[in-house]
């Protein structure tokens, strides 16, 4: 059984095979002899024009939306292939032409004589130069003062030139888009429509992409399967056992879905290229906000300058964001952090701190950028503002010499300090840092001292520390300077006694006193810590002592004399 099966399947694939041969030679023979009779070359075009267009079932359907047809996508060459006729005798139509450009049924482009072929060579080639398959694609974004009523408005461009809307979308008030198709020799119109539409063009991309080649290979492919498909039906309808007829159904169905495929992406490069797409981003123009960046301001170099901006948001904007650029080429600083103000209609922005280290690029240009955010869309504002740098005079302040004083008696305090121009409002302060009230006041026109008087009601055994701080405005702001000196202050004397002071001599014998304890106690502490050295020395002496005594009892009397004894001391 499994014999006779593979016996079978050979057989349907020799049949296929010589079938194919039959219908080659026999289409080769009667199309050469149909088309020697055309030898004009306008015969030859139209040959050449009757094989490049797709099949019958490849024509563009135009969308649902747009009843009138898709326009003719370019011409494009093919090669020579697939036979007109079966072997059967029955004729089989070429190709239909594209859209426009109606086909030669029963004449293949590849169907002519040598002599015929090589006088349209010339014509074919400029014609497929001419034409081509060309898919365009155009984004764009733009901004409308009302995105629903542009969304509307683009729809009926649309549909005003035979196009459709492909999707739209707007989940947002202040945000949509929308996608259309329209013909692709109105492509320009449209996008002239829409930037009339628009407030103002953010963006606008234009892409092309040429498919002439894809589309004439999809088209000779396509030929060939369909001839394919005719000679398998023929072998099925002469199939005599099931095998064979299965094996060819197999193959017949293979390739009539690829022959389906073919024309679903041929009727896709049609329709596309015939249709361009357009699409459109949508933005709401922003609202308008006021922004108070605050007044100019000059400041001292190195000195931080705050900066802090008012605004006032619109109705239905309730977030924000905020840049400062300060202008003198550091990184701009952005934020979010605003707070209510005792106005309900305004915010502020946190304060920044910024200083400035040069003189010379001054003044600086500083603003503030600001968006809000919310249901009613967008709001943007900004403002301006000048920083002046300058450098601050220098006030040098001497306060005076170091002074001693009893206490009770009056301290004479005479300061004096420096003066540059354009200082104005100087003033003085003399804190006599005893905890009293300081000495303030205002120093007149072209003054350059400061005296003040004090006295001191308690003595101590370390100096005051008075202070004289001299304070001015100038035209970078306050200007402060500080001096300061030393005052002792000793105790005042007790009564006296002919130049004899009871209080000054009972300390002195006191102090006195203290010396000699102090003395006695370090002697006794010495003598104590060297205790085991005074010992050893005490005994060292008093056995060196009776040693010496013993030689000397010992030693024999030369004069006839007794020895000396302890006896002779008694």
């Amino acid at each position: 059984m499994i014999r006779d099966m593979k016996l079978g399947t050979l057989s349907v694939l020799m049949l296929s095979v010589i079938a194919i041969g039959l219908v080659a030679c026999d289409s080769k023979s009667s199309d050469f002899d149909e088309m020697s009779m055309a030898t004009s070359e306008d015969s030859a075009a139209e040959a050449f024009r009757g094989y490049a267009a797709p099949a019958a079932g490849a024509a563009a359907a135009p969308a649902p939306s747009a009843p009138a047809p898709a326009p003719a996508p370019a011409f494009a060459p093919a090669p020579p292939m697939a036979p007109a006729k079966q072997s059967f005798g029955e004729t089989v139509s070429g190709p239909p032409g594209l859209p426009g450009m109606p086909g030669n049924p029963g004449a293949l482009g590849f169907q002519q004589s040598e002599d015929s072929s090589a006088n349209s060579t010339a014509s074919s080639a400029q014609l497929a130069s001419q034409r081509r398959i060309i898919i365009r694609t155009v984004d764009m974004t733009i901004i409308v003062p009302d995105v629903a009523a542009s969304l509307e408005d683009i729809s009926a461009l649309a549909k005003s030139f035979d196009g459709w809307v492909v999707s739209s979308d707007r989940t947002l008030t202040h945000r949509g888009f929308i996608s259309i198709r329209v013909p692709s020799d109105d492509l320009d119109a449209a996008i002239i429509a829409l930037r009339g539409m628009a407030e103002k063009v953010d963006s606008e991309i234009s892409t092309s992409q040429d498919v002439t080649d894809e589309y004439v290979d999809l088209q000779s492919r396509l030929v060939n399967q369909q001839a394919t498909e005719g000679a398998l039906l023929k072998l099925l309808d002469r199939a005599e056992t099931v095998e064979a007829a299965l094996s060819v159904q197999r193959e017949l169905t293979r390739v009539q879905q690829e022959i389906e495929r073919i024309q679903g992406r041929v009727k896709f490069l049609e329709e596309t290229s015939a249709f361009s797409l357009l699409n459109v981003r949508l933005e709401l123009a922003p609202l308008e906000m006021e922004v108070d960046a605050g007044i100019d301001k000059t400041v001292s170099i190195r000195e931080n300058t705050r900066l802090r901006a008012t605004f006032e948001p619109p109705e239905g904007i309730d977030e924000f964001s905020f840049t400062w650029d300060f202008g003198d080429g550091s990184e701009p600083t952005r934020s979010t952090r605003t707070a209510p103000t005792s106005d309900e209609d305004k915010r502020v922005t946190a304060t920044f701190n910024h200083a400035y280290f040069n003189v010379e690029d001054s003044p600086y240009i500083v603003e503030i950028e600001m968006e809000g955010f919310g249901d009613a869309g967008i709001a943007e504002g900004s403002d301006t503002l000048i920083v002046q740098v300058t450098e601050l005079p220098v006030i040098e302040v001497f306060a005076g010499e170091n002074i001693v004083r009893e206490q009770g008696e009056e301290v004479e305090f005479s300061a004096s300090f420096t003066h540059p121009e354009g200082l104005t409002e100087v003033a003085y302060k003399w804190d006599f840092g005893d905890g009293t009230s300081p000495d303030t006041g205002s120093v007149t026109e072209g003054s350059t001292r400061v005296d003040a008087v004090h006295v001191y009601q308690d003595f101590r055994p370390f100096a005051y520390k008075p202070t004289l701080t001299i304070t001015a405005e100038a035209e970078a702001g306050e200007i402060k300077s500080e001096g300061s000196l030393s005052v002792l202050i000793v105790e005042r004397p007790a009564w006296t006694v002919s130049g004899w002071n009871a209080g000054d001599s009972g300390r002195t014998a006191v102090r006195a006193l203290s010396v000699v304890g102090i003395g006695l106690q370090t002697g006794a502490i010495w003598a104590a810590i060297f205790s085991p050295v005074w010992v050893i020395v005490l005994v060292a002496t008093i056995l060196v002592r009776r040693q010496m005594r013993r030689r000397r009892s010992a030693r024999p009397d030369a004069g006839g004399f007794q020895p000396y004894s302890d006896q002779d001391d008694q």
